[in-house]
């Protein structure tokens, strides 16, 4: 007989009125209410720990799938690095008649900052170096198809001629510029790009420079001295941006270099390196630093002025890509 019966039994009885049985009951009623409370209150309970239990196996399953999916990213990105590290300049001391050397740094895994050479025909040689608004995968993005429409065999540095299906003609550099403000629209790619595009025979060492918002080039002269060059026309893709309706062009540079000079192409990332006080590394040391390097190879130019940015810094995380290229005639 449970609880329910007896107490059933006594309201029930001819004896309710007798004072201890009424006692007896209602001290009864009051355990038996207790006795439900504590059965509502203990399957409350169950009920929210088995709630609780189910929530937590599906945020384990959740975080499980968040942890391979941010591997699988990981992993992706890696891969998308190495890719766009394999499209910079390779085999440097197989090309004879220029010394190359270079530098990248990208702020994240990828980045929006990329350049070239190409041999154009038996002497000149196109080089590029570009630097892609923002940072991470949508630039790089950009970064990588700028670098396709750039290959010799696209058809935009090296225009087919008509009567010859083997001789090609170049683009000048200013024409080059144009074709790509035409292709890439901020409405299109989200996105724009500063350039600098040169023209070298190596040959004579005389080369055509036009840039697009570009940080101006610098020839490191053998004495020490620096000549800068124009920083040219507004960035590639703001043709949409422009509150003024006006055809923009690109102007073209000549210039030489001669035997011990070397030719410097670099982004942004360089000047505006900032240490943990917040000071920026500036041109001013970047052009000292390159001055007291002129004597050096070109090989060992890069390499020493990349250290001094990284010692200048002390280990702080660049917030833009860094691109050095140095080219010297051999």
């Amino acid at each position: 007989m449970n609880i329910e019966e007896i107490i059933s039994g006594y309201l029930q009885s001819d004896d309710l009125k007798s004072p201890h049985l009424s006692a007896l009951t209602f001290q009864l009623l009051e355990y038996w209410a207790a006795t439900q409370d504590f059965e509502i209150d203990n399957r409350l309970l169950r009920d929210l720990v088995s709630k609780y239990a189910a929530s937590e196996k599906k945020l384990k399953e959740l975080n499980k799938d968040l942890i391979w999916k941010q591997e699988r990213l990981e992993e992706d990105l890696a891969a998308a690095a190495d890719i766009q590290r394999s499209l910079l300049p390779k085999n440097i001391n197989a090309i004879d008649p220029l010394a190359v050397a270079w530098k990248f740094k990208p702020c994240e895994k990828i980045g929006g900052d990329i350049f070239n050479l190409a041999q154009l025909d038996e002497n000149h040689w196109g080089i590029y170096m570009l630097d892609v608004s923002g940072h991470g995968v949508p630039a790089a993005m950009v970064a990588v198809s700028v670098f396709q429409n750039l290959h010799p065999q696209t058809g935009r540095i090296l225009l087919r001629s008509a009567d010859s299906q083997n001789h090609r003609t170049m683009r000048s550099p200013a024409r080059v510029l144009e074709k790509l403000d035409q292709e890439y629209t901020f409405d299109r790619f989200n996105n724009f790009f500063t350039i600098n595009y040169v023209i070298l025979n190596a040959a004579t060492g005389e080369f055509t420079c036009s840039s697009a918002g570009h940080p101006p080039p610098i020839i490191l002269r053998r004495s020490g001295s620096i000549d800068l060059m124009t920083s040219g026309s507004p960035p590639i893709g703001t043709r949409d941006l422009r509150l003024v309706e006006e055809s923009v062009t690109f102007p073209e540079e000549k210039m030489r270099l001669n035997p011990g000079d070397k030719l410097v192409l670099y982004t942004d990332g360089v000047f505006e390196y900032q240490n943990h006080q917040g000071e920026f590394y500036g041109n001013r040391r970047f052009h000292q630093q390159l001055s007291k390097l002129n004597d050096e190879s070109v090989d060992a130019l890069v390499d020493q002025q990349f250290r001094a940015l990284m010692k200048f810094g002390k280990g702080t995380e660049p917030k833009d890509d860094i691109s050095i290229l140095g080219i010297e005639l051999n």
